[in-house]
């Protein structure tokens, strides 16, 4: 039977009208998808797919993108398939879904609305709740198309009615920024921002834009704006919604303070956490999800008992929560108001046509049973990967070969996640003498060429599965390799990378570092008029309130200060001697620094070790059972790696990433590759816990090889470190794990060709000056989660070799961040919520004495949940066993101390509650709220703080600080708070942190890479910022760029320029990005056009009065003097040469634009060629 016959049985099966329910059964693994998507292929009818588990359907909803060959990146108007979402909140919790689970479900009632058959997959949790009526819903989306008239106006009041905040830079769904004629936005259901360019009340046109770099890159024709809110609080008749939660509030007794602050906060439009609850009070009454489904709709239950079970468990869970609510006396809607009860969602059901897909086939009883039944015989292909490995130690795919030459008949087909993956496959079977060749067409097209017998396609797909009836195999690539590859759902996110924006990153009242003036605060952009000319200047602010006004133009001489840790630097006098003091003491403490580097260095490069051969088909067994994809970063960090280790010089690489960026499999891509060559590894950890943890993933990694991985610590006994000791001498252990225990005496390695150091700036003195001698002879690659920064690499290039991991893994989700008071109902909800999901929660409590009573609290609070204690002050054995049993998910919440800060790995992790989180340093709160969040679903992290006592206004600053960084790679962004002088400080050792909090981060960078330069013997080139005393008015007006960080960042760039390309590149931006601009800013570009040229010629200042112009250049400007000569001998009148070593001319024209020419001609016709001088004379790093 073919494909074509079982499509036909499915087509008289569900085609035409009919009523009631009819089962398919017998669908296994991808099956169900498949013959889904030969269901939806054929009938053009609205679907609604309803799975009992939010995981289900997300797998579900991968599969069928899969067979129906949907882009992921499609805009809304062109995808027929949608998963719609529940809240993920639980019912009257007092926290507000996540915005895009909100926009997912008005996205799906757009669908039901404007779309003739959509496919909707969802789960009892997301139907049981009401949602907005049809004509609000109408109201709430827009669909615009270029050249339309729309009035900006207008535009911009609907944006923030449903729910888009007004934002300087726009990065995540549901942000807007309006400039001018140019309105950006990001509507959800896209996977990027759009551009709306506006000329008066016509749409000029549509752009999208990529968020990192903020340029526009494709034309649209049209747009489909979708609501981030169901309801708005800046709408007509809100006084009668106040009116009535008013009434609400005294029914239920509700306490006078909180009811106060709850109507002020709707009175005044701003929201609260749990706002959405209010919802019923928005509109006269909610419909159900069934109402807006058309009549003709099929409505497909993946397995219906399972789902009803779900629906009849949600629906309790509601009832059960609404009367805490009331007892409680919280402000919420009723229940019916809000959600359905089991009883009206199978009233709900009834009247559509019905199917339930089932995985087992059962005998139908009787006649009227089989007419309505469709069997589909299937079975799983997981299989194949147990007899893949049952073949002994060494890894083999000859049983998948032999089972495929069993399969003769059929067509195979083998699913790989990514276009690496598939060749690797292709690769691999190559040994086997079997051509396979890598499809890249979509799977509709491929699986309808019956032809097509062999191949591998690419996509994602949950389970593979075999239809004897179709004659089709499918067999995934995670069922051959054991692994479960994690799928992108979104476009990787780009951020600007961030040491570029430290000076964006500069709020008012930051202190800031003038390279001659010392340290000050910043007090904001200014626009002044001074002699008579308009300008923009940077207000600083010195000892006794001295003020200075620096010119934008010569915004380089100042960086922002970034110092030690929370202490406040003292301010410097304008016009004292200490800061050139302070600057020639650090100066020379670099250079000891850099000498000692510098020695390092050239006795790594003088010693000879052994290379190790290149990657071979085992190295990609190994690769290709990766369960991520690898990120662009990582795969650079592996790549790096494995050329160190192919050349004769020791390896001595830092890899720096923020936690769970997968630091730890470059790691392991290194060690297979040293253990192959027949050499042993050591992998040392700075704690027994993180060690047993690398162990596992060790072990887990390398299961499928025959290498034998062990561990020495505290957790053995002395009998059993001696065997894995003995077994070192020997070389039959391949992998040895530890602590510092390694670096002891008693440690002999056969031949070790490879140390993995994890968190070295843990280690001690003495541990240190073991590990550098073994970098003189052995390959190191040492991991941290401790962001170091660009501009460190900078001035240690070549010494040691940098990987750094900025990109995070795909689908890492942002932490949602919430500080409230101490407050148990909170608590329980967040455990309830977690636990619901079948997820883990950690709750931290930093103080041992006390922990134990809180965890019997805690016991109390939620007896549904499994609790354990984890501390520091544990017996070895039993702190092993509960960290262990957490991993494996024997427990539900861990109660510990900071222990787990430390690059401990969790993936099902994710919520995490700190208590007395005011007591916390943010690099640590950082660390430890990195804990969670570790997989593509929304993680929680909770800083609660005291209800009665006072936090000091420092700890405040903190906590604010990180609800602001819930942007992934926040590690980044943070260590411009205070990572980034811990991470210097691991690097360069803790003498050295003095003099960084000496003189600010970036000038101690500065000097650090002219200290190493000069003991390269490389020649550094003197540097100037020129003065430009020209009087023309050249600024950002406040109208062109609202926003005062994007101007800084503006002047910062043009003040950085080394190219004249450069300076085009940044018109276009500004042309893109704020439309068309005016004089001013053409003039600020002729001033920082020549300010760029005189640094080249090494011009200090130039300045014009009396209609002349005069130059002075710096001592080592390479003037030809007798050019300069001649020059004034020819033109008496025009030029002359003061004492002070100053030349004046006076120009031909008055005209600035001709007058900056004659500058740039006559600057060009004295020197000697500057094209030496302008190479090395590039700008600082930005």
């Amino acid at each position: 039977m073919s494909d074509a016959s079982l499509n036909e049985r499915l087509g008289r099966f569900l085609d035409g009208a009919w009523q009631g329910v009819k089962r398919v059964q017998g669908i296994q693994g991808g099956a169900r998808a498949y013959v889904l998507s030969l269901a939806a292929a054929r009938s053009r009818r609205p679907m609604l797919i309803v799975t009992s588990k939010a995981r289900e359907a997300e797998n579900l909803y991968d599969d069928l993108t899969f067979f129906l060959g949907e882009e992921r990146a499609l805009p809304p108007l062109r995808r027929r398939l949608h998963l719609l979402p529940s809240w993920e909140v639980l019912p009257f919790e007092k926290l507000s879904p996540h915005p895009e689970n909100v926009a997912g479900r008005l996205e799906g009632l757009y669908k039901l609305i404007e779309e003739p058959a959509p496919i909707l997959i969802a789960t009892p949790a997301a139907l049981l709740q009401k949602v907005l009526p049809r004509d609000a819903l109408k109201r709430s989306y827009l669909y615009l198309v270029a050249g339309q008239t729309l009035a900006r106006e207008t535009f911009l009041e609907h944006l923030v009615q449903w729910g888009y905040q007004n934002m300087p830079l726009v990065e995540e769904r549901g942000d807007f920024s309006a400039r001018g004629g140019i309105v950006d936005l990001f509507s959800p259901g896209y996977a990027r921002p759009l551009r709306l360019e506006f000329d008066g009340d016509r749409l000029e046109s549509i752009r999208e834009f990529s968020p990192a770099s903020q340029r526009s890159e494709h034309p649209q024709e049209d747009i489909l704006l979708l609501p981030m809110k169901e309801f708005s609080l800046r709408r007509s008749g809100m006084d009668d919604i106040l009116r009535k939660l008013d009434q609400l509030a005294a029914d239920l007794e509700m306490d006078r303070r909180e009811k106060k602050s709850l109507l002020e906060s709707l009175r005044e439009g701003i929201p609260f956490p749990g706002m959405e609850f209010l919802v019923p009070y928005f509109y006269p009454e909610l419909v159900s999800i069934f109402a807006y489904l058309p009549q003709d709709a099929l409505i497909w239950l993946d397995g219906a008992d399972r789902v009803e079970a779900e629906a009849e468990k949600f629906a309790r869970l509601a009832w059960e929560r609404h009367e805490k609510a009331k007892e409680e006396r919280r402000l919420v809607s009723s229940l019916e108001a809000i959600y359905l009860n089991e009883h009206e969602w199978r009233a709900a059901l009834a009247p559509f046509a019905q199917v339930h897909g089932e995985s087992l086939s059962i005998l139908a009883s009787s006649e009227r049973a089989r007419e309505s039944t469709l069997t589909v015989e299937s079975f799983l292909t997981s299989d194949v990967r147990h007899e893949t490995h049952l073949q002994g130690r060494d890894p083999s795919l000859a049983p998948l070969v032999q089972r495929l030459r069993g399969w003769e008949g059929e067509r195979v087909l083998f699913v790989a996640p990514t276009r690496g993956d598939a060749t690797r496959l292709r690769e691999l079977l190559a040994h086997y003498d079997l051509e396979i060749t890598v499809l890249d067409q979509p799977a509709p097209l491929l699986l309808s060429q019956p032809e097509l017998k062999r191949g591998v396609m690419r996509g994602h797909l949950s389970r593979g599965f075999r239809l004897p009836e179709a004659r089709l195999v499918l067999v995934t690539f995670d069922e051959i390799f054991g692994t479960r590859k994690i799928q992108p759902t979104a476009p990787a996110k780009t951020h600007p990378s961030h040491f570029l924006t430290s000076l964006s990153e500069l709020k008012q009242d930051d202190y800031v570092v003038h390279l001659d003036h010392g340290i000050g605060i910043y007090r904001g952009l200014k626009f002044l008029q001074v002699a008579g000319v308009e300008g923009e200047f940077l207000h600083l602010e010195y000892e006794a309130g001295d003020r200075l006004y620096l010119p934008v133009d010569r915004i380089n001489v100042v960086q922002k200060y970034i110092g030690g840790d929370e202490a406040k630097p003292a301010l410097d006098r304008l016009g004292g001697s200490s800061w050139e003091r302070v600057k020639a003491k650090s100066r020379k403490a670099i250079f000891a620094m850099a000498e000692e580097l510098v020695q390092l260095y050239a006795l790594r490069e003088a010693r000879a070790g052994i290379a190790a051969a290149p990657p071979d088909a085992l190295y990609q067994e190994f690769e290709a059972a990766f369960e991520f994809e690898e990120t662009a970063d990582q795969q650079r960090a592996i790549d790096e790696a494995l050329a160190d280790m192919q050349k004769t010089k020791p390896m001595d690489r830092l890899i720096c990433g923020d936690v769970g960026y997968g630091k730890t499999e470059v790691a392991m891509r290194a060690a297979f590759l040293a253990v192959e060559g027949g050499r042993q590894v050591a992998v040392l950890a700075p704690t027994t816990i993180l060690a047993q943890q690398h162990l596992q993933t060790f072990r887990r990694r390398f299961r499928n090889h025959p290498v034998r991985v062990e561990m020495v610590s505290r957790f053995l006994t002395a009998k059993e470190i001696q065997q894995v000791l003995d077994g070192l001498a020997k070389g039959v252990v391949d992998i040895v794990i530890g602590t510092h225990r390694l670096l002891q005496k008693d440690v002999a390695f056969k031949d070790l060709g490879l140390v993995v150091i994890d968190e070295e700036h843990r280690f001690g003195v003495a541990h240190k000056e073991r590990l550098k001698k073994m970098r003189q002879l052995v390959d190191v690659i040492s991991l941290t989660a401790t962001p170091i920064p660009r501009t460190l690499h900078m001035s240690l290039v070549g010494i040691r070799d940098l990987s750094i991991i900025e990109t995070p893994p795909l689908d890492r989700l942002a932490i949602q961040t919430y500080v409230t008071r101490y407050d148990e109902r909170v608590i329980r909800d967040a455990v309830l919520r977690e636990v619901g999901r079948g997820g883990q929660v950690f709750f931290l409590h930093n103080r041992v004495e006390t922990i134990d009573r809180l965890a019997l609290k805690l016991a109390d609070l939620v007896p549904e949940a499994k609790m354990a204690v984890a501390h520091g002050q544990m017996r070895p054995k039993d702190l092993e066993k509960v960290m262990l049993d957490f991993l494996d998910n024997k427990t539900q919440v861990l109660v510990c101390s900071a222990i787990i800060e430390s690059g401990l790995d969790f993936p099902n992790a994710n919520t995490i509650i700190i208590n007395r989180a005011d007591r916390f340093g943010l690099a640590q709160l950082y660390q430890l709220r990195g804990r969670v969040g570790r997989s593509h679903r929304h993680a929680y992290a909770y800083l609660l703080i005291p209800g009665e006592q006072a936090i000091t206004p420092d700890a405040e600053r903190r906590l604010r600080a990180l609800q602001e960084l819930d942007g992934l790679g926040g590690g980044f962004k943070l260590a411009l708070h205070d990572l980034e002088i811990r991470g210097a400080g691991n690097l360069l050792g803790e003498q050295q942190s003095g003099q960084i909090a000496a003189i600010g981060f970036e000038l101690y960078t500065e000097m650090m890479e002219h200290a190493v330069r000069e003991l390269k013997g490389e020649a550094v080139a003197p540097e100037v910022e020129p003065e430009i005393r020209l009087g023309i008015p050249a600024y950002f007006p406040n109208d062109y760029i609202p926003d005062a960080n994007q101007r800084l960042f503006f002047y910062k760039r043009l003040a950085s320029l080394a190219k004249s390309e450069e300076l085009d590149e940044i018109k276009a931006e500004l042309k893109d990005r704020f439309g068309p601009y005016g004089q001013t800013v053409e003039n600020l570009f002729l001033v920082m056009e020549l300010r760029r040229v005189l640094k080249i010629f090494l011009v200090q200042q130039i300045s014009a009065s009396d209609g002349r112009v005069y130059l002075l250049f710096h001592p080592e400007s390479p003037v030809k003097v007798e050019k300069l000569l001649e020059l004034i001998k020819t033109q008496k009148s025009r030029f002359r040469l003061s004492p002070d070593g100053r030349l004046s001319f006076t120009p031909q024209s008055q005209e600035w634009q001709a007058m900056v020419g004659e500058v740039v001609d006559l600057l060009h016709s004295i020197y000697e060629s500057p094209t030496a001088t302008a190479l090395v004379a590039e700008p600082r790093p930005g």
